[in-house]
C-alpha cells in the first residue's frame, strides 16, 4: 500500500496528466492474496492511504469499501483508530532525553 500511495499521491499532486496514463509497475502480488476479510482489507487500505495523504487512493478505497456494504460511520471509525495509532507511533518515535550516568 505504501508504494502505491507514493506513486498515486504524485499523480494527484502533479499537473502533468501523462503520469496518470502510465502504469505504476509495482510488484503488488502479495497484496492480492492477503486472505483477509474484503471489507476489513479495504478499511485498512483507506486508513493507510489517509495517513499517507494519498487522496487518489483514499477515494478509490472509500468507494470500494462503501460498495462492499460498509457505512460512512464504519469508515470514520476506522480513520479514528488509524489517527490514534499514528499519533501514538509519532510520540513513541520521539527520542527521549539523554541521561548521563
Amino acid at each position: 500500500m505504501g508504494m502505491n500511495n507514493v506513486v498515486y499521491r504524485f499523480h494527484h499532486l502533479t499537473k502533468n496528466e501523462k503520469y496518470s496514463t502510465m502504469p505504476a509497475r509495482l510488484r503488488m502480488n502479495a497484496i492480492r492474496t492477503h486472505g483477509a476479510d474484503p471489507v476489513d482489507f479495504e478499511l485498512w487500505c483507506v486508513a493507510a492511504s489517509a495517513v499517507n495523504g494519498c487522496g487518489k487512493c483514499v477515494d478509490a478505497h472509500e468507494k470500494v469499501v462503501r460498495e462492499k456494504g460498509a457505512s460512512e460511520e464504519t469508515v470514520a471509525a476506522a480513520l479514528r483508530v488509524a489517527a490514534v495509532i499514528h499519533a501514538i507511533g509519532t510520540v513513541v518515535d520521539i527520542p527521549g532525553p539523554v541521561i548521563h550516568a
